[in-house]
C-alpha cells in the first residue's frame, strides 16, 4: 500500500497537535532557529526539507532568517500558508517538490532536515540523491543540520502517544527493523470533546540509517561532518542517545 499518511488532509490539520507531544519537537525549535540566525547574520537564506506544516520553518522566520520551506505534501503545505498568513510571518515561501529531486536555482547557508524527514527515503539511493542536493543547494561553507532516529535504542512499535485531541498506535510487521525499515501502520482518532469522531489507519515506512553509513553518505555527497550530538541543547552523542544530530558542511572550496 501507498504511503499516503502525510498526504492527507485530515492528518495534516492534525499534525501539529501529535508532534506537541514529542520531547523532540518541544526541544529542537531552539536548535534550529539558533542556526538559521547566523546564517541570517551572514545574510544567507535558509532551505528547509520535509517541512510540513511550517513548525521549524515559521521560527526560522520569526527569527529573521529568510526561509524556503519545500515539501511534497499540498496537504501539509496548505497548512504551513495558512498558519505563516494567521501569524503574519512574511519571510517564508512554500515549494511543492521531493527532497530527494529538487532545483531551486539558489544557495542556501543552511539546509535543514529536522525530525527523522531523512527516513522517509525509503532507499540508500534516494537518501544519497537528497544529499547531493543539499550540496549543490549549499553556499561553499554552508551548513546541514539534520536530525535522526538512533536505530540502536528506538522501540517503535511500543510507542504510543495522546495529545489532545489525536490518539496513536504504531505497529510494525514482524522483522522489519531487522530489514533496516520500519514498515508502519498508524492508526488515528480524531475526537472531540471526548467522543470518537472519525478513525484513519494511515502507512508510513522509514529506512533506518545507522551511524557509519550517515558518515559514509554524508563523506559521498562532499559533505564534511561537523558535529555528531545526542540531543538538541547539543551534548555530546553516546550509543544510547535517543536521537543523532548531525552537523555537516558543503567544503569552502568544493566546487
Amino acid at each position: 500500500m501507498p504511503d499516503d499518511y502525510y498526504f492527507d488532509e485530515r492528518i495534516a490539520e492534525a499534525y501539529d497537535a501529535d508532534v506537541a507531544a514529542s520531547a523532540a519537537t518541544q526541544e529542537d525549535i531552539p536548535f534550529y532557529v539558533r542556526l538559521a540566525e547566523e546564517a541570517a547574520a551572514a545574510g544567507q537564506a535558509v532551505l528547509e526539507l520535509g517541512c510540513g506544516t511550517g513548525r521549524v520553518a515559521i521560527p526560522m522566520a520569526q527569527a529573521g532568517a529568510r526561509v524556503v520551506g519545500l515539501d511534497n505534501s499540498p496537504a501539509m503545505l496548505a497548512v504551513a500558508r495558512r498558519k505563516a498568513e494567521a501569524l503574519g510571518v512574511t519571510g517564508v515561501s512554500w515549494l511543492e517538490a521531493d527532497m530527494a529531486s529538487f532545483e531551486i536555482g539558489e544557495r542556501f547557508g543552511l539546509v535543514a532536515v529536522p525530525l527523522n524527514s531523512f527516513l522517509l527515503l525509503l532507499t540508500a539511493g534516494g537518501q544519497k540523491a537528497c544529499l547531493d542536493a543539499v550540496r549543490r543547494h549549499l553556499l561553499p561553507g554552508g551548513r546541514l543540520a539534520l536530525a535522526i532516529f538512533n536505530p540502536g535504542t528506538i522501540q517503535i512499535a511500543r510507542w504510543r502517544r495522546e495529545a489532545r485531541d489525536v490518539w496513536l498506535r504504531l505497529q510494525q510487521p514482524p522483522g522489519a527493523g531487522r530489514r533496516g525499515r520500519e514498515e508502519v501502520r498508524i492508526q488515528v482518532r480524531l475526537s472531540e470533546d471526548g467522543a470518537v469522531i472519525q478513525r484513519l489507519a494511515k502507512n508510513l515506512r522509514l529506512r533506518w540509517v545507522y551511524r557509519r553509513e550517515m558518515e559514509d553518505l554524508l563523506t559521498g555527497c562532499g559533505l564534511e561532518a561537523e558535529a555528531l550530538y545526542g540531543w538538541f541543547d547539543r551534548r555530546p552523542f553516546a550509543e544510547d542517545s535517543e536521537v543523532m544530530v548531525w552537523v555537516a558542511r558543503r567544503p569552502a572550496d568544493h566546487r
